[in-house]
């Protein structure tokens, strides 16, 4: 293959070929900065490129702008490959000319979205939830469905279901039926773009003392089953044992509105969950361990496999693949990383793609496994997706890595060349970044844990150097292998970052999600540690320069590392984090506080059952064996982890006279996200970790 460079229109797309030039770290200001395209659609012929970019190119300065009424805001633009790389740009600036979305529903057509937004104070604007249509040129925007408020307040909100690249004139919406009840008895509509003729596809079932969850489509688009979460009363709050552990899988019969209960999921329990159905609209892929509708098993495996399921027969026929180390998804936790590989408009089944240490790829097709294997050994050391046209002879690649955000590139087929689109983040070659490394070690306890390493780009083998431990919020969720701007923000300072995948991070079995139950500041805390362990045992830190830093439930690691580990950790950076157990349980504005509590309950403890191992896990109570410095970070907006957790450590610091510092901002919730703040923290974080890591 030959790779060229394509030239777009300037304004909007900006190429640059440069590599690494300059030794000193990269200024806060440009790693900061965010980047110029959003990656892009092919038109289902492929003749046309469509992406979000912004409406001016961006200034990676610290400067405050001259003129604060010039507010850069992504814009969708058109690109006709094929004729001298004309761009056109169809959506505006103003606030309603903005759109937030797209996609392709045929060559001429795409579906927008508008760009919705949420000032304090104000109230909705149902018209911000309009489906339309607009040609490719820019011309002719159509409403698909037109939402309402009637004077009462009732309200008609369409959604997207579906786009249905299989049907290039139909795409597939959902309305409630109940003005007063936005997001419950939502049927679903088979829309004609050609005469916006809506035929009622599927009905939401009314299900007693249960909350509809969603479809699951066949590949000629009708529902054929749906999930549901169990909720007596209906009224989002735990009134049964049941509420907020349970999830249901049904199968339908979308001729008569039929439904029968197929599988009962219990939160931390074994668990199949449907997928997608394969081409002939019988067998149905699903993840998990293989349950029988009676409940009994039918074959258990620790970490989540692929199954295929009979819906005719009721029974599993295929054990379509598993990983003893990792599960294929989890969509309990929403680690839906695992998927089947599906051409839909040409009815074949392409592979599979799920997550181990880095993006794994099983093939099917052995055409598609040439044009991937093909396409990926052009990029080595990349991780690279595809998305191709209908006819599967051009596709968007692309390409990103540990110290490089994304490169995009049109790969045609027939002529055997890549030609470079865009770069998302062009000034960041300009420097060298941390290489992020896959690691694996086995914990006191004998559990076989995952993570990462990151060294400074500069680092010399053999060299002990200060670390940062920096634990991954949830706790539910993971880290993963990829560009992180506050790795490299540690990594090009000169600290090593060692990311840890404690138990009860998702993607690595029942055992590994089970043996954190009731383990916050004990088992999940050790991991962190005997990550920190194995990294010196290699060779690689300075024992008397390491620091702890996360967010969320990175934060709460960190409170605990400096209360707990007083002697290990010089600094502690909390951001976002839990201080007190107790009390945020307590908390009725907890973004959890009701249907949420059960799975709490489960997984941390009981408010009132295990209130002495709450206490005990709480740093709150252990703020005098503090020694090293401590830094925390917050906003007022957080209903994640609340304020008062914020106000409640910072009050008890002060009453012990234990020196701290914090930022805290009225603007933002949970995490920052205005430029301006977050160039305010890492800048004083920076100056923060030199301080202490010497």
């Amino acid at each position: 293959m030959k790779i060229s460079k394509l030239l777009f229109f300037s304004v909007f797309l900006s190429i640059n070929l440069s590599i690494p030039s300059f030794a000193e770290p990269i200024p806060l200001e440009k790693l900061l900065c965010g980047g110029s395209a959003s990656g892009g659609d092919l038109s289902p012929s492929g003749r046309y490129y469509a992406a979000m970019v912004p409406s001016s190119p961006p200034e990676c300065s610290i400067e405050e702008p001259e003129d604060e009424s010039n507010e850069v805001v992504n814009v969708l633009i058109v690109i006709d490959l094929e004729d001298g790389m004309k761009a056109k740009r169809i959506s505006g600036t103003s606030l309603n000319a903005r759109i937030s979305s797209f996609d392709w529903l045929n060559d001429d057509t795409l579906y927008i979205s508008r760009g919705r937004d949420y000032q304090a104070g104000s109230s909705m604007n149902a018209d911000m939830y309009t489906l339309y249509t607009i040609d490719r040129n820019g011309e002719n925007r159509k409403v698909l469905y037109k939402a309402s408020q009637s004077k009462s307040g009732g309200l008609k909100i369409p959604m997207m279901v579906d786009t249905l690249p299989q049907f290039p004139n139909k795409v597939l919406i959902s309305v409630n039926r109940r003005p007063s009840s936005v997001w419950k008895y939502r049927d679903v509509y088979m829309v004609d773009l050609d005469t916006n003729e809506l035929t009622l596809v599927a009905a939401e079932p009314a299900l007693e003392d249960e909350i509809f969850g969603s479809w699951i489509l066949d590949n000629n688009a009708v529902p054929r089953g749906f999930s549901s979460s169990h909720d007596k009363g209906e009224d989002s709050k735990p009134n049964s044992p049941r509420d907020g552990l349970f999830e249901y899988y049904y199968l339908y019969n979308a001729a008569d509105g039929s439904f029968e209960k197929i599988w009962s999921c219990e939160n931390r329990e074994a668990c199949f969950h449907p997928l997608t159905f394969d081409f002939d609209d019988r067998h149905l892929f699903g993840v998990g361990q293989a349950i029988n509708p009676d409940g009994s098993i039918h074959e258990y495996t620790d970490t989540n496999a692929l199954w295929l399921f009979d819906t005719k027969t009721r029974k599993f026929v295929e054990k379509v693949f598993h990983d003893k180390d990792f599960d294929f998804s989890n969509p309990e936790w929403g680690d839906n990383n695992g998927y089947v590989l599906k051409d839909m408009v040409n009815k074949k089944l392409l592979g599979l793609s799920y997550y181990t240490s880095k993006r794994e790829y099983i093939y099917f097709d052995q055409n598609y496994a040439n044009i991937r294997t093909g396409i990926e050994s052009a990029f080595p050391g990349q991780t690279v997706s595809i998305n191709p046209n209908d006819s599967m002879d051009k596709f968007i690649i692309n390409t990103s890595s540990d110290r490089h955000l994304r490169t995009t590139y049109l790969y045609d087929l027939k002529k055997g060349n890549i030609q470079l689109i865009d770069k998302y983040a062009p000034w960041l070659e300009e420097y060298e970044f941390g290489k992020m490394q896959p690691i694996s070690f086995t914990a006191r306890d004998g559990l076989k844990l995952h993570g990462y390493m990151t060294l400074p780009p500069n680092y010399k083998k053999g060299t002990k150097i200060p670390f940062i431990v920096h634990p991954h919020g949830g706790p539910h969720a993971r880290d993963s292998y990829g560009f992180r701007r506050e790795v490299q923000l540690y990594a090009t300072r000169g600290y090593g970052v060692i990311q840890v995948n404690f138990r009860g991070s998702t993607g690595y079995g029942l055992k590994h999600m089970n043996a954190a139950k009731k383990q916050w500041s004990l088992g999940m805390h050790d991991d962190l540690l005997d990550g920190l362990f194995w990294a010196n045992e290699q060779g690689y830190v300075d024992m008397d320069n390491v620091c702890i830093s996360g967010a969320s439930y990175g934060g709460y690691s960190a409170m605990v590392g400096i209360t707990k580990n007083a002697d290990i950790f010089k600094c502690a950076v909390n951001y976002v984090g839990v201080v007190n157990l107790v009390s945020i349980m307590g908390d009725k504005q907890w973004m959890f506080a009701d249907m949420g509590r059960p799975s709490w309950n489960k997984g941390m403890g009981h408010e009132v059952k295990d209130r002495e191992l709450l206490e005990r896990a709480s740093p709150i109570n252990y703020l005098d064996n503090i020694k090293g410095e401590l830094f925390v970070v917050h906003g007022r907006r957080d209903r994640n982890v609340s304020y008062k957790q914020v106000l409640e450590l910072k009050d008890a610091l002060e009453d012990k006279g234990i020196p701290f510092e914090y930022m805290i901002r009225g603007d933002e919730a949970h995490g920052f996200y205005a430029e301006t703040n977050n160039l305010e923290l890492y800048t004083e974080m920076e100056k923060f970790l030199k301080r202490n890591l010497n």
